[in-house]
């Protein structure tokens, strides 16, 4: 495990710098945490945080392609409602601009096994 990155993405200027770190696991699936930490390798999976105070699509569309990985999972979704989670999955998903991946949101409770 390798871990990436100092500082949670920034919510707000009036509000205080937070801690975060995202890991790389076994040198394949890169969690972020909550900020858009580009790891200086290659990843085949990405566990995307899709929503949160301090983003926006476009930043994660980006972030994706930059990224570059094989699969993208969603996470940090739980504040969305169906509408929500269907708009996020519209914009990264193979109806939008092309993020360069497989986009997927596993409802919660399901599980997936990552090559």
């Amino acid at each position: 495990m390798k871990a990436y990155g100092t500082w949670h993405a920034v919510i707000h200027p009036d509000i205080p710098p937070i801690g975060n770190i995202g890991f790389l696991i076994d040198d394949a699936l890169f969690h972020p945490g909550d900020a858009l930490t580009v790891p200086d390798t290659t990843v085949d999976t990405l566990l995307l945080p899709v929503h949160g105070p301090w983003s926006a699509t476009g930043q994660l569309i980006d972030y994706v392609r930059e990224v570059a990985p094989r699969d993208t999972y969603a996470i940090h979704d739980g504040a969305l409602n169906d509408i929500g989670t269907a708009m996020v999955g519209g914009f990264l998903g193979d109806n939008g601009p092309g993020i360069g991946a497989r986009y997927h949101r596993l409802t919660a409770g399901a599980s997936v096994d990552i090559d």
